[in-house]
């Protein structure tokens, strides 16, 4: 029998049914500081928390003033962070007219300026935060460079206690989920595949829901971007990694706390899951339709749950297919869709990830499937035995 390794991503743990949207995030963060209930203060008091560090986080902030005109975007926090760092970057390179304005306070002069610039809501919010910064911590006897780098690191310091504050809502979400309402696995295609529970598991989540609700175990799960773990029992650090894609070929050293492969580096989050690709029980095999035999591990099935693809995994993602396309043994992706639209985006980001060819390719000779994600006989056909 195949064996199965599950690459999941936050739809995963949304078709379970869990509260763990960018949206509901958000909306825990004022509920925190403006309405908690009792289980909420519970959670609280029994993690001994203290949230005040955490009050009008930079990044919420900027959501929450401007959600009425960032479009579909708003909710992805991702899309914010990286929008954010290129308005200060923007800045850095740009500062002749901010440094005016922040001595003369004309700020009419920026907003005018800004206007019909790309991302101007970015760059107007950090131009405002640099104003109220650059009187209230004393900034303007310091050169411009200086100035520009402690606005950066402000901003830097702000996404660690956004990750904690993450953190806490995670945890809080798995006390609710798991030890209050106590839920169970809900029907996706999933189901179609037996012996679920000796799966190897790929987590893009900080959270463990498959090992939960399916018995996944804990030493065939990587973390790719770490773990919810307010104990510090698995980590003397937070080990969440959340920030950007990679997009220059040069280090940025102004841009690269904010980029996912550093904090995944600097976090410890490991090439874990490249185990899971390895040739397991290599030994001759007969080739369908001929008397001839060849030498192949296992066959694999990689089924993607709940992640769109994004470009910001791509390193992640490309590195799968490599190690699938070097090792003996057959494999095939499965790709699981919510909807049309997501198809269609998947599709999309995949073409970003291979490139065109390569993806009808593999599309071509079935390595690449897509199966709606509750369509059980469909997974079922896609199943490589």
């Amino acid at each position: 029998m195949a064996d199965t390794i599950l690459i999941l991503g936050n739809g995963f743990d949304i078709a379970m049914g869990r509260k763990t949207k960018y949206t509901d995030f958000i909306e825990f963060e004022k509920q925190l500081f403006s309405n908690p209930d009792e289980k909420l203060l519970e959670f609280l008091k029994v993690t001994n928390l203290c949230i005040e560090k955490y009050r009008d986080n930079l990044y919420l902030k900027f959501i929450n003033e401007n959600k009425g005109t960032l479009g579909d975007s708003w909710s992805n926090l991702e899309t914010m962070i990286s929008q954010l760092a290129d308005a200060i970057m923007y800045f850095k390179e740009n500062n002749d007219l901010l440094f005016k304005v922040a001595t003369t306070g004309r700020i009419w002069l920026l907003e005018e300026e800004l206007l019909q610039e790309k991302n101007y809501r970015s760059k107007l919010y950090i131009a405002d935060m640099f104003f109220s910064l650059f009187h209230e911590k004393g900034w303007g006897s310091l050169e411009r460079e200086v100035a520009l780098e402690k606005l950066n690191n402000e901003f830097i310091n702000q996404l660690d206690l956004l990750i904690e504050l993450l953190e806490i809502y995670l945890s809080y979400l798995d006390y609710i989920d798991f030890d209050v309402q106590k839920i169970e696995a809900r029907p996706t295609a999933l189901d179609a595949i037996s012996d679920l529970s000796n799966s190897s598991v790929l987590n893009f989540n900080y959270t463990n829901t498959s090992s939960r609700l399916y018995g996944t175990s804990e030493e065939k799960t990587h973390f790719i971007h770490g773990r919810i773990d307010l104990d510090r029992t698995f980590s003397r650090i937070n080990t969440m990694v959340f920030g950007i894609e990679d997009k220059e070929i040069n280090v940025n050293s102004d841009l690269i706390p904010y980029q996912k492969y550093y904090q995944r580096v600097v976090k410890e989050t490991g090439k874990k899951f490249e185990d899971f690709f390895c040739i397991r029980n290599l030994k001759k095999r007969d080739i369908p339709g001929s008397n001839l035999q060849t030498i192949q591990g296992t066959s694999k099935n990689i089924v993607v749950f709940g992640h769109s693809v994004d470009p910001l995994d791509k390193e992640i993602f490309q590195k799968c297919f490599e190690l699938t396309i070097t090792r003996k043994y057959n494999s095939r992706f499965i790709f699981t869709y919510f909807d049309e639209q997501a198809k269609r985006s998947i599709i999309k980001n995949l073409a970003i990830i291979l490139g065109k060819e390569k993806l009808i390719e593999l599309t071509g000779k079935q390595k690449i499937v897509f199966i709606k994600s509750d369509d059980k006989d469909g997974m079922k056909d896609a199943l490589l035995p």
